[in-house]
């Protein structure tokens, strides 16, 4: 065995490692936020099966959290924290003190770096090129952004994930938690965590995740579970059926075109925004089939599948359950 390949498969096993052992245990409380809503699942392990153990939805009134990237998003803080605290109870999680906090993707972003400009850096050196390489790419100043990355080399990808937030916008939705209580132990953002669900552990396909919510559409394509591309889209082109279809077919374009892509093996669809079904018929067109429609609440015990509850906390189930069975 060469050197080279040694210190490939020595790369490998430290980001296993690392991803197994050294991130922190996923609570058993998740919280997702959505531009008109707060969503609680609180799971119940037992054994090595997770079991629901209750869910809340809650609605906010308009106004209360405007998505964006630049500025805080939670604009009538005491609103917020009164449904926040609604939906804790009503999810009987009103005693949690660590809680992992799921938040729209479009208040973030995230960009693919290739690894070897960071391999062999120290961890400070390393983020502090992220930094630089991210600056240009955020609409924020990044010395005040909140950074986390991940090399790909334990995905068999050559890339660095990086995502930035705005230090303002996470605050916001940290400090109504704290308010509560609450210590948001694990922040990730929707697309995110629907991709390690959906996808982890399945052979390595190219696949596509569709996250279709209120304001915004999220296109991720995937090797495995490791993005490929990250797109999301917000504003009115999110709102509308059409521009939300061309934008699918574009992305399909891309991969085909501008990354080789051979054929997509599956693609799966959260639709929070059109019932389900409507909106797997409307992008069977550019996908060339209806893609395979969401269910986080599938093989999940205590739980009942189907329904708009399955998109509408989507996000929060698939952090409290780890992935989907």
């Amino acid at each position: 065995m060469n050197a080279a390949v040694m210190r490939e498969r020595l790369a490998r096993g430290r980001a296993y490692l690392e991803q197994r052992f050294v991130e922190p245990e996923r609570p058993p409380v998740a919280i997702e936020v959505r531009a008109r809503s707060v969503g609680v699942v609180r799971v119940v392990r037992q054994g090595a099966e997770t079991v629901l153990g209750a869910a809340a939805l809650v609605e906010l009134p308009a106004g209360v959290v405007n998505l964006s990237m630049t500025e805080t998003n939670v604009k009538d803080a005491a609103t917020f924290t009164r449904t926040l605290q609604s939906a804790l109870e009503k999810a009987g999680a009103a005693g949690a003190t660590r809680v992992a906090l799921v938040l729209p993707d479009p208040v973030a972003r995230i960009a693919l770096f290739p690894s070897a400009e960071v391999a062999a850096k120290k961890r400070a050196q390393v983020e502090e090129l992220v930094r630089f390489k991210a600056r240009k790419s955020v609409p924020f100043d990044i010395r005040e952004a909140r950074v986390a990355y991940l090399p790909g080399v334990a995905f068999g990808s050559d890339q660095t994930l990086v995502a930035a937030i705005a230090r303002p916008v996470l605050e916001g939705y940290e400090a109504a938690c704290r308010a509560l209580g609450l210590e948001p132990g694990l922040v990730e953002l929707t697309g995110a965590a629907l991709l390690t669900a959906a996808f982890e552990g399945l052979p390595a396909a190219d696949r596509l995740l569709i996250n279709w919510d209120e304001g915004y559409l999220s296109l991720v394509l995937a090797r495995g579970s490791w993005p490929l591309l990250v797109r999301t889209i917000a504003g009115e082109t999110a709102a509308s059926p059409a521009e939300v279809a061309r934008e699918v077919s574009n992305t399909v374009l891309y991969y085909r075109d501008r990354l080789g892509g051979t054929g997509l093996a599956a693609s799966v669809l959260r639709s929070a925004f059109l019932p389900a079904a409507e909106a797997a018929s409307l992008l069977a067109g550019p996908l060339g089939e209806p893609p395979a429609i969401l269910d986080g609440l599938v093989g999940l015990r205590g739980a009942e599948p189907g329904g708009a509850a399955s998109h509408l906390l989507a996000g929060a189930i698939a952090s409290a359950r780890g992935r989907f069975q």
